[in-house]
């Protein structure tokens, strides 16, 4: 099967989802709720914890996460978009009777973050959603709040506040925020909004992830004034921390046994995610990963038999496994992958170092190597850009291959997995020692043999605005670029309205002042070197995407087109960010693969 052939088969494959909350358990354990990419959409999906045929809930034409049953497992919760723009709705369906119920109707400009919780009552909803200039912790009842009416804010401050977590006895809140830049803080604050206490928010220090433990006694969390983020626990009434758990790879992800007495957590190693089992009383570790690939959103059966977990892997999409906590007898709970594709190769990663272009840093990278190789090459770069590309399931990636050409995914400096030294790199450097790395994997490839007129740069997000960094500050080492939702100009990225305030919040905090830092950005934004382009290049946009909205796509493809340079570009209607619609995915992922085979294969 030919590498466009493959990408038409691998682009619309299911998938368990990976971010904010994928799946959740039914207090009784019996049943799980998973967000689900099946039926050409992210939908949410009932099925039994032994197995057994899923049945979808609802018939939803937006993309729905973030699943959570009630503690009295009579309702089932879930977010749900609206047409990409991130504008979530919350619905509660009726497990019994049926039915939906949007909680917040005519509210179509508010943007709450998908994972909410329920108080342990079952009577309130804790969130984060946008106020003002950042996300701010709220507080709402479990019932309709049309036009956000009920919706009591709890916090007023400069800082972007991120998935508020509820103590067991329902009297107190911790979440995570933003404080500066990439530095984090746990906080902990009642239900009306005093705080209690603070943890991290520091370069020094830094507190993310926080778990209650079952008697609401401890948090755990992850950070700590280390390099490699630890896990941590902190004792809410006597404001004192230890350590659980500290090494050489960046923990993060904790959750607890239902009896309070065990932990599991994830740990970064190079582009490989795995799971742990820690005893705290003991201090007994185990390692629990399940295989090579990315290990995601570890949680407890509520009887502690089992932790339940995602495994995205090379040769595989993310799906779920049962892991025993006895002895880790590992069973599969989901089969996204369908029949006719598993019997292919689908080749893993190998983790590999070079020296960046300004010799100040040995960049990580994963490389795939295809069975058959024909000289070509694609640097296929990360977003974020605080994330890194991990050894697991890329249908991009694998066409690459199928065609012949060999991939290198460069985890250059900003990407996280790889301590907070390498995370923090590029911060007020945004566009410099990054784009070094990126173009560093050109070197790589041809020292490795590669035909350097055959190599092909691409990325989604931020990966779309290096892609378009790439070929504006190194015209001269690409055969083409495909620049997925992208942008172009840090200056714009700051002040345009179309993109929501956190996100300009962070471009503030990251890259500098649209004012103060104006020469720099200008310097650093492709748009201002278009004259510089020599490569063919493929554009492709989101009508909705409240991140990298469309509004210089255009303008971008016209100048260089009247330069008499290749600049094709497509805008997704009623798409956001991901483009998750099936339709357009396939189109996106199609485009993607034929372009850059037309111009690398010999």
């Amino acid at each position: 099967m030919s590498g466009t052939t493959l990408i038409e088969r691998l682009a619309v494959v299911p998938a368990v989802g990976e971010d904010y909350r994928p799946f959740a358990v039914s207090p009784d354990g019996a049943r799980l709720a998973v967000q689900w990419y099946r039926d050409g959409n992210w939908q949410i999906y009932l099925m039994d914890v032994g197995g057994g045929e899923p049945r979808r809930v609802g018939e939803f034409d937006d993309a729905c996460g973030s699943p959570l049953f009630s503690p009295d497992g009579r309702f089932l919760y879930f977010a749900r978009d609206d047409k990409g723009t991130e504008c979530m709705d919350i619905y509660r369906m009726d497990l019994a009777r049926g039915g939906f119920e949007n909680l917040l109707p005519d509210t179509p400009d508010f943007s709450p973050l998908p994972d909410f919780d329920l108080s342990p009552d079952g009577t309130r909803i804790a969130l984060s959603a946008q106020s003002g200039e950042s996300f701010h912790a709220a507080v709402m009842p479990a019932a309709p709040c049309p036009g956000t009416e009920g919706v009591r804010f709890l916090t007023d401050h400069h800082y972007n506040d991120l998935s508020p977590v509820w103590a067991p006895d329902g009297r107190r809140l911790a979440f995570a925020a933003d404080t500066y830049g990439q530095d984090v803080a746990v906080f902990v604050v009642g239900p009306e909004g005093a705080f209690q206490a603070t943890v991290g928010g520091s370069i020094a220090f830094l507190a993310m992830h926080p778990a209650w433990s079952p008697d609401g006694r401890l948090i755990a969390f992850a950070g700590g004034p280390f390099d490699h983020p630890a896990i941590g626990l902190y004792d809410v009434a006597n404001e004192a921390i230890s350590w659980a758990w500290r090494g050489d790879r960046d923990a993060h992800g904790p959750c607890w046994s239902p009896d309070g007495t065990a932990l599991a957590f994830l740990t970064d190693s190079d582009a490989e995610t795995g799971l742990h089992w820690l005893h705290l009383p003991t201090g007994e570790h185990r390692d629990l990963t399940i295989g090579t690939g990315n290990h995601s959103s570890p949680v407890f059966l509520p009887d502690g038999s089992a932790l339940l977990c995602g495994l995205s892997a090379p040769d595989h999409p993310n799906d779920l496994f049962r892991i025993a906590t006895s002895d880790g007898a590992v069973t599969r709970l989901t089969e996204s992958l369908p029949d006719d594709l598993r019997g292919r190769r689908y080749p893993s990663g190998r983790h590999v170092r070079f020296t960046s272009r300004d010799h100040l840093a040995e960049v990580p990278g994963l490389l795939v190597e295809p069975d058959e190789p024909n000289g070509g090459a694609v640097v296929l770069v990360h977003g974020g850009p605080t994330w890194h590309h991990s050894n697991s399931w890329d249908p991009l990636r694998q066409a690459f291959l199928a065609a012949g050409l060999t991939v290198l995914h460069p985890n250059y400096r900003g990407s996280d997995g790889y301590g907070r030294r390498w995370q923090l790199a590029n911060r007020w450097l945004m566009g410099q020692g990054e784009a070094l790395d990126t173009a560093a994997s050109w070197d790589f490839l041809v020292g490795l043999g590669c035909d350097p007129s055959r190599i092909a740069v691409t990325g989604r997000s931020w990966g779309g605005f290096m892609t378009m960094a790439m070929v504006t500050q190194f015209p001269e080492l690409w055969a083409c670029g495909v620049a997925g939702v992208p942008f172009f100009d840090f200056i714009d990225a700051a002040v345009d309205p179309a993109i929501r305030e956190d996100l300009r919040w962070w471009d503030r905090e990251n890259t500098g002042d649209p004012v103060k830092d104006k020469a720099k950005l200008e310097y650093y934004s492709p748009i201002n070197h278009l004259d510089r382009v020599e490569a063919p290049l493929l554009l492709l946009a989101a009508e909705n995407d409240p991140r990298c909205p469309p509004t210089q796509i255009a303008e971008v493809a016209e100048r260089l087109r009247a330069r008499g340079k290749t600049c094709d570009y497509v805008i997704y209607p009623q798409e956001g960010h991901e483009i998750s619609g099936a339709e357009h995915r396939l189109d996106y992922d199609r485009r993607t693969v034929e372009f850059i085979l037309a111009h690398t294969l010999p």
